[in-house]
């Protein structure tokens, strides 16, 4: 698929919720339908066959039986790995999971017309690198994708597999009571290291500085010192032919949005090569917080003695230094409450989100960058309901009603955002993005005036978009007063 083709799709709904009834049947017979039986109340799998056809996917064969949507894209033989957002199993704050996480009912049409593209031949995979404190065996069953791939299975010859992608999990340990690790390695086709040296957006970058709050730096500076910039990457992924992306609309507190680019940072198996910021005040050389602080500093120190240390009684002792540190604000308050990076200002999670991008496109069967993309790559947006505010595992739901597919991951992020009401040269992930196209390697290709978008089947340049749909979403709270976009 040429990632030089910038056309989103966009479908409006009237749908508040998803369908319950499994396995998610289409509501009428259509020609190309295989299957035999139907559910006259799923309508989101008639938007969702509209969506496809306003992208005028094999066009010549639409309503005939020989329609084939994926056919451009997915030639019988491949393997077809589909990167759900099965991020978590439950919300943070209790409220609607499917703020957070994908239905099944969205993945129906799209296993539907992957097997139609496959015609009996290739493999299908469903994964997801989850957070650490996950279960992703809860999740599938919570999004309703476990019982959907068990039914498919009877129905297809096509060899269908959900692989949880982490090599590790969180584990409770003693006293402390915060995260240990347990060893996993589902994949049968093993893990690889893609290295994109030079072509990392890291390169220049001091590895001392680069921080994730889960893991120890000392391994984040293995993986990113001495001109190497590697990330661990699932076999099944790198031994794919298409990659099927499917975010959520929600929003993030690092990134702004979390969308079809930020979809990615559910792919690398080992959690400590993802940089999520830098340490100290960018009056320091980074992004952790806004203001250079002293006691903040001190509380980084702190955390690095957690995570490095194997002793749990020493990262008891450091935890509980740790918060009276931090509550000292109760009494003298800090300049800014940021303190992971969480904030506008963040200037690394792009550079590892843009890295992973690269790595899942270009990156060959052994993990080697490629001059050409190695597998094809579509999306489809999962925007039915929506997430905003604290995001992206506590957010508010919102009943959004909506559906985007594309070519292009920038391309669908831009629109995407747009019609959440965000100002994309406000959001630093988009901005760098946009200027990927001048290096090797590039994930867009022109300028942002060429992202042209069918709304409902009216072709629009985004611009007139952006006047014509607002969906107003929150922001998270830090990033309130900066992202919106003015009227």
């Amino acid at each position: 698929m040429n990632l030089k083709n910038l056309l989103v799709g966009v479908e409006f709904t009237d749908i508040k919720n998803y369908p319950a009834e499994q396995p998610f049947d289409p509501p009428i017979k259509y020609p190309e339908y295989k299957g035999r039986n139907i559910n006259k109340n799923n309508q989101l799998y008639s938007r969702l066959r509209a969506l496809l056809i306003n992208l005028e996917l094999d066009k010549k064969n639409i309503n005939s039986p020989n329609w084939n949507p994926f056919g451009i894209f997915v030639k019988p033989g491949m393997k077809v790995f589909i990167k759900t957002n099965t991020v978590h199993y439950k919300h943070r704050d209790n409220k609607d999971i499917f703020s957070v996480i994908i239905h099944a009912s969205m993945l129906r049409p799209i296993l539907d017309y992957v097997c139609i593209a496959l015609n009996g031949k290739g493999e299908i995979i469903i994964g997801d690198s989850q957070v650490y404190d996950a279960d992703y065996e809860k999740a599938l069953k919570v999004s309703g994708i476990k019982q959907l791939v068990e039914w498919y299975r009877t129905i297809t010859s096509i060899p269908i597999e959900c692989i949880d992608l982490r090599i590790n999990k969180a584990v409770r340990t003693w006293l402390y009571g915060r995260w240990g690790r347990k060893e996993i390695k589902h994949d049968p086709k093993g893990y690889k290291f893609v290295d994109l040296g030079n072509e990392s957006y890291f390169k220049d970058i001091d590895p001392k500085k680069l921080r994730i709050v889960i893991a120890s730096h000392k391994n984040m500076e293995k993986h990113h010192s001495h001109g190497h910039h590697k990330y661990l990457f699932p076999g099944s992924l790198l031994e794919s032919d298409v990659i099927i992306n499917m975010p959520k609309l929600k929003t993030h507190r690092r990134t702004g949005i979390t969308l079809a680019i930020k979809n990615f940072m559910g792919l690398p198996a080992l959690k400590d090569t993802l940089p999520h910021f830098m340490v100290g005040s960018p009056e320091e050389g980074g992004d952790q917080y806004i203001h250079k602080s002293l006691r903040k500093k001190i509380g980084t120190w702190m955390h690095d003695k957690i995570q490095t240390s194997r002793f749990v009684p020493v990262k008891f002792f450091f935890a509980l230094l740790k918060k009276l540190n931090w509550d000292s604000s109760k009494i003298i308050p800090f300049k800014d409450d940021v303190a992971e990076a969480m904030w506008p200002g963040n200037d690394t999670v792009w550079r590892t989100l843009l890295d992973l991008n690269k790595a899942a496109i270009y990156a060959d069967k052994n993990g080697i960058l490629q001059k050409e993309p190695q597998r094809n790559y579509f999306c489809i947006l999962d925007g039915i309901i929506g997430g905003e505010g604290n995001g992206p595992l506590s957010p508010d739901p919102v009943h959004s009603g909506v559906v985007l597919a594309g070519y292009n991951p920038i391309a669908i992020d831009c629109t995407a955002s747009t019609l959440m009401g965000f100002d994309i040269d406000k959001i630093r992930l988009l901005v760098r993005a946009l200027e990927d196209k001048n290096r090797e390697y590039a994930l867009f290709f022109g300028t942002k005036d060429k992202i042209e978008v069918i709304d409902n089947g009216k072709k629009k340049k985004l611009i007139q978009f952006s006047k014509d749909r607002n969906l107003h979403f929150k922001p998270h709270p830090s990033w309130e007063g900066f992202i919106e976009r003015k009227k």
